[in-house]
């Protein structure tokens, strides 16, 4: 019953180390707000992920907990599962480009200052490019 006890103590420091570790100043994160898409090879968790996170998947608007309109937009499968709003290969089709370009309506009112024409253009590649959990 001590080995477990032991066993379990130490997994617990370990734990902790990595946690303490990952939290350091060192730690990269990535700049929400100077995100560059490439022109072709266009990357879900480099570069889509991060602007969706940033502009739309926010607390009170289309995170997973706040789910505005019951669309998420911070997790791969959670936006795939939604009808229109992602076509792989048809970005003048999907209605995530659509809103961006505003070309249809957002309900609710965003601050687009942050969204720069090369992260809008770099969504529609990505969509153009099959819409890739990449």
């Amino acid at each position: 019953m001590k080995i477990i006890k032991y066993i379990l103590l130490l997994f617990s420091i370990a734990q902790l180390i990595i946690l303490i570790g990952g939290c350091s100043e060192t730690s990269t994160f990535p700049n929400y707000e100077n995100i560059i898409f490439p022109e072709t090879n266009v990357k879900f968790t480099d570069q889509v992920l991060p602007f969706l996170r940033y502009n739309c998947a926010y607390a009170g608007c289309h995170s997973g907990y706040s789910r505005a309109g019951g669309v998420v937009l911070d997790d791969y499968f959670e936006i795939m599962l939604n009808p229109g709003l992602v076509i792989p290969s048809n970005p003048d089709g999907s209605i995530l480009v659509q809103i961006l370009e505003n070309r249809l309506p957002h309900l609710t009112y965003f601050y687009r200052g942050s969204i720069t024409p090369n992260q809008i253009h770099g969504v529609r590649q990505w969509i153009k490019e099959g819409a890739l959990l990449n």
